[in-house]
Formats: C-alpha cells, sequence, structure tokens
C-alpha cells in the first residue's frame, strides 16, 4: 500500500516508511488543488523572469525559459561533503514533494509527481551533505535532486518521465527547508525508539539495583505536573510490576535514577514538541513566492527557524539522557555503589576488566553529545550580498541531532549491556563485599517484564562469566536499540 502524498496529512513516521523504499502517490486531492492554482496565475512573466537579476546573477535578460531554469538549479549545485544516505535523500524528495502538493506554490503537478516517480523507481540522486545555511531554503541539497530530477545530470531513469520544469517550479524545487526538515524527521522516529529503550534500560537497572520505588510514585510525579515525567513513572511502574526488588522503603538512590522520570519525561515533552513543528513544516508551504487567488505574495516562508530551533532543543533534551544513563553504567559498574556486585561485573581475579571499558565508552559518547548539542541555530552568517542577511543553520541542526542521536543509542546500549550482567548476578544469588569477596546471598526473581527484556538481550550476547571480546557485545546490543527488538518488535534503523 503506497503512502498518499497530498500535503495535509504526511507524518514523521510515513516520512521514515518512504525512505526505507514505501511506494508513494499523489493524491487526487492534490492534483487538483496544484492545478488549480496554476491555472490562477496572472498572465505575464513568471515571478522568477522578473526576478532574474538577483536570483541567477544577472545572467543574460533574453535568456529563455528553458535555459534559465537550467542554469539556475544547476548553478546552486554547491554542496560538499559526505553524501547523504540513500534513505535520507528519499526522505528529502518525499518532504519536497509535499510542500508543492500542498497547492500554493504555483507549481503544475509534474513538479511533484517527478520526484514521487523517482521514489518508486529508486532513483536516489547523490547529495552531498553540506553547504546549504537552511534560510532560502537548502538550496545546495535540493538543486542536487532538482538536477536529476530535470534531467540535467546522469542518464535519465526510463521508467521516469520526462520533466522540464519552468522558471518558478525551477524555484520551488529548492526553495524550501525541505532536507532539514526530512532528517528531522527520520531524526524523530529513531529519538522514539532510543526513549523507549533507555526507559527499559532503567527499569532493568533499577532491579538490579533494588533502589526505592518513591521516585516513581503516580502521586509524587502528578504533583509536579510535568506530563513527560508522568508518562515515564507510568511506563517505570508497568515494566517493574511483580518486583520484589523495587520496592519502599529503601532510603533515597542517586540523582540518575532518582530523577530519571524527570530527565526521560523532558525529552517525552521536547519529542512530542518537535513532532508537531517537523509535521507542520512537511504539510506546511515552505516556499516563495507564494500564488493565492491569482495574487504573487513574497514572504519569508523558507526560513528554517522554526525546525532548527525545536531541533536544537531536542539536542539538549537527548543529551540529558546520555548523560543520565552513563551514570546509571557507572553505578552498575563500580562495587562501592552497586549493593553487592562486583566491580566491573564479573568475579575480579587480578586481570578482569570485565565491562569497566563499557563505561569508558559511554563517558566518551557522553562527552561527544555535549558537543554536538551546541545550538547551531544561534549562529547566523550573511550570504548573497546581505540580501539574506540572516540564516538559519537549520542543515548543520539536522546533521548534529542525527548524530547525537546515534551516540545516544550506544549509550543506552550498553547501560542494557551491563543491566542484563547484573541481573544475571542477582539471578544466581552471586554477592560480593567491599573487598570482593563472595557473601550469601538468595537469587532474586525478576520482575515478569525485565525478565523479557533480559532474555531478549541473551538471545543475542551471552552472560560474562569472564573477561570476553566487548566490541561484539556492544555492537549487539546496539542493534537491539535501533531495530527496536530489545522492545518486542523489529523495524529498520
Amino acid at each position: 500500500m503506497s503512502v498518499q502524498i497530498d500535503g495535509r496529512s504526511l507524518r514523521c513516521l510515513d516520512l521514515a516508511a518512504i525512505a526505507h523504499g514505501e511506494q508513494v502517490q499523489l493524491s487526487g486531492g492534490a492534483r487538483q488543488r496544484m492545478a488549480s492554482n496554476v491555472a490562477s496565475m496572472p498572465m505575464g512573466p513568471s515571478v522568477l523572469e522578473e526576478k532574474r537579476h538577483w536570483l541567477v546573477g544577472g545572467f543574460a535578460e533574453n535568456m529563455d525559459a528553458d535555459t534559465l531554469s537550467k542554469t539556475f538549479i544547476l548553478g546552486h549545485c554547491a554542496g560538499v561533503g559526505e553524501l547523504l544516505p540513500a534513505l535520507l535523500v528519499r526522505a528529502t524528495m518525499a518532504a519536497r514533494a509535499n510542500v508543492l502538493a500542498n497547492g500554493c506554490t504555483g507549481c503544475r503537478p509534474q513538479a511533484a509527481e517527478v520526484l514521487l516517480d523517482m521514489l518508486n523507481h529508486g532513483v536516489a540522486p547523490e547529495v552531498p551533505s553540506q553547504g546549504s545555511v537552511g534560510a532560502a531554503g537548502d538550496l545546495a541539497p535540493l538543486a542536487h535532486i532538482a538536477a536529476v530530477a530535470c534531467g540535467y545530470i546522469g542518464e535519465p531513469h526510463p521508467l521516469v518521465a520526462a520533466y522540464q520544469p519552468n522558471p518558478k517550479e525551477a524555484l520551488a524545487l529548492i526553495n524550501g527547508i525541505s532536507m532539514t526538515t526530512a532528517l528531522g524527521a527520520i531524526a524523530v522516529v529513531r529519538i522514539q525508539r532510543v526513549l523507549d529503550a533507555a526507559i527499559l534500560a532503567t527499569a532493568m537497572t533499577m532491579e538490579a539495583m533494588g533502589v526505592d520505588a518513591g521516585c516513581i510514585d503516580e502521586r509524587l510525579l502528578k504533583a509536579r505536573n510535568h506530563p513527560g515525567g508522568v508518562v515515564v513513572g507510568q511506563q517505570l511502574r508497568a515494566l517493574l510490576e511483580g518486583s520484589t526488588q523495587v520496592c519502599s522503603p529503601k532510603g533515597a538512590s542517586a540523582f540518575s535514577i532518582r530523577a530519571a522520570p524527570a530527565v526521560m519525561g523532558t525529552l517525552v515533552d521536547q519529542l512530542a514538541c518537535t513532532r508537531t513543528v517537523i509535521e507542520r513544516e512537511l504539510n506546511g508551504a515552505g516556499d516563495n513566492p507564494l500564488l493565492f487567488d491569482g495574487e504573487w505574495v513574497e514572504g519569508g516562508n523558507f526560513h528554517g527557524a522554526p525546525v532548527a530551533q525545536s531541533l536544537d532543543a531536542i539536542k539538549v533534551a537527548l543529551t540529558q539522557l546520555a548523560t543520565s544513563s552513563e551514570r546509571r553504567t557507572f553505578r552498575l559498574t563500580y562495587g562501592q555503589l552497586s549493593k553487592g556486585l562486583p566491580s566491573f561485573l564479573v568475579r575480579g581475579t587480578g586481570l578482569n576488566s570485565g565491562f569497566m571499558l563499557a563505561q569508558y565508552t559511554a563517558a566518551s559518547l557522553a562527552s561527544e553529545c555535549k558537543g554536538l548539542s551546541f545550538p547551531a541555530s544561534v549562529d547566523t552568517i550573511p550570504t548573497v550580498q546581505h540580501h539574506e542577511d540572516h540564516v538559519s543553520m537549520g542543515p548543520i541542526s539536522a546533521r548534529m541531532l542525527l548524530e547525537t542521536t546515534e551516540c545516544v543509542a550506544d549509550i543506552v546500549a550498553i547501560e542494557l549491556l551491563v543491566a542484563a550482567q547484573a541481573l544475571d548476578l542477582r539471578m544466581r544469588g552471586m554477592a560480593f563485599d567491599a573487598e570482593g569477596e563472595a557473601v550469601p546471598a538468595e537469587p532474586v526473581i525478576l520482575a515478569p517484564k525485565i525478565a523479557a527484556a533480559h532474555r531478549r538481550v541473551r538471545k543475542h550476547i551471552a552472560y560474562w562469566a569472564d573477561d570476553e571480546l566487548l566490541h561484539p557485545a556492544i555492537k549487539s546490543a546496539g542493534d537491539l536499540v535501533r531495530t527496536g527488538e530489545i522492545l518486542g518488535h523489529t523495524h529498520p534503523w
């Protein structure tokens, strides 16, 4: 079943499905809106032709429309850096097609349909990831896509209809922040999966540490009145239902555990906000000028500020989750803090490093997140001879957010890995004193949902009785987080 591109209802999840190969189709309503919009266009030169001097840098006044369109698009193919992965290019193409389908950009249906045909036939242009400031749109990356769509670069695909844009369509194909938005949408989908895994990892840590249940008391969290914290508390209680270890009174826990609903709840709330902003942009008219009832109206709908600032905000919330998770990993691997677990979670021999280096890796990634969370949107450098004197830097925000998400996925994976080892020790009745000597302990029976999560880890990663090669274990745990298998279902990342 194909995703309908109608300019009004595209969601982040839809865009992720398209990115991973779902077919697409322009809705009948969108096609009609686009055709009616074009039919209302005033007679005479197009807006692009009227503004040719500053838009295409002073090319000959007598340039014909086809040459003008080609020159304009090719003149903006100025990207650099590593190529975007094909799935992100696909997401960008779908996002741009949906903007055109909104029906007020002065574009014929063919302008959207050529992008959709490319998606349906697996045509993903090579798009350099750097070079856009996210103000008059993501000009460079979108131009690299448009150049292929219009047949200006490469060999045309035999099943993709030939398309020659008029000057306004040439502008509309690149004049918006569709790459920034598409990358943000993919990040939103991935962050939700990482957040869900982080809540599960926290519950596993709480079970392994035998913490006081007061921090997830519904009354306590509702009294503070932050919806995200209430949601996280509810999920933690559900995961820990039936636990004999997480109960009250046991005394207050460290902040990385006690304040987990506040920290992760902040991400819950920010993720909802960011998803709303992204989906508004996906279904908005991010172009300029727009055509309303036969009148061209100029504005700044191409500016990336709303999306850029939202992506920067969620980077901060995501980094807070990362640093909190790393602290729980530290506590689990430090015998002085882990309530009877051995340091590094293996029996000491004088040589065993156990999971010591897992915490090193988590610490390194957490520090990397701190650097990546710097808000790119606070910067601006004027372009186009000060005509574009304020820019959003949204594409940088989006790329940094995707990098941050990758780091956090591995940080959460490491917490899952060490929590599973700690739970094994509890289930085996293995406890140790401050000097690392074994002491008697009763085996622990895990809460049912924690036991199920533990089994999912052990399906891929064995219990360590002694030192093992750590990289494969971390890689496998990272895959469990990214695919969602740790949560009991599997999706492409």
